[in-house]
């Protein structure tokens, strides 16, 4: 059998097992700075121009050519959208509340009915 081991290379006939060997970098380490450095570049240059293009997009008003009877149709419909939201939120408080009522009367029907139930035992 050891004809055959040594035959087809196997590593336990061979002599070269006890060598170590260790992971070596491919790129060297100013290489890999210098492309995070440049990932970092792209991804801060990619975040301005996106906050650039937003705040172009956010603000109509303050162009050259906007007319006051514009403005004040917008601050017209933002008041109305404003109203609205205070009385969705007056409604949703009045639900909450009501809700809690409900709650508070169910656990003293629940407590009164458990304190009976066991001076009945």
């Amino acid at each position: 059998m050891s004809a055959v081991n040594k035959h087809r290379g196997f590593p336990r006939n061979s002599t070269h097992t006890t060598r170590a060997y260790t992971l070596q970098p491919v790129r060297s380490r100013l290489a890999r700075w210098s492309v995070a450095l440049v990932w970092t570049i792209a991804a801060a240059t990619a975040g301005a121009g996106a906050a650039v293009w937003a705040l172009g997009q956010a603000a109509p008003e303050d162009r050259p050519g906007a007319s006051p009877d514009a403005l004040h149709a917008e601050l017209a419909d933002m008041q109305l959208k404003l109203e609205q939201a205070h009385a969705v939120s007056a409604a949703l408080q009045e639900s909450a509340d009501s809700a809690q009522a409900d709650i508070a009367k169910l656990r003293a029907d629940l407590m009164f009915l458990r304190s009976h139930s066991r001076a009945a035992r």
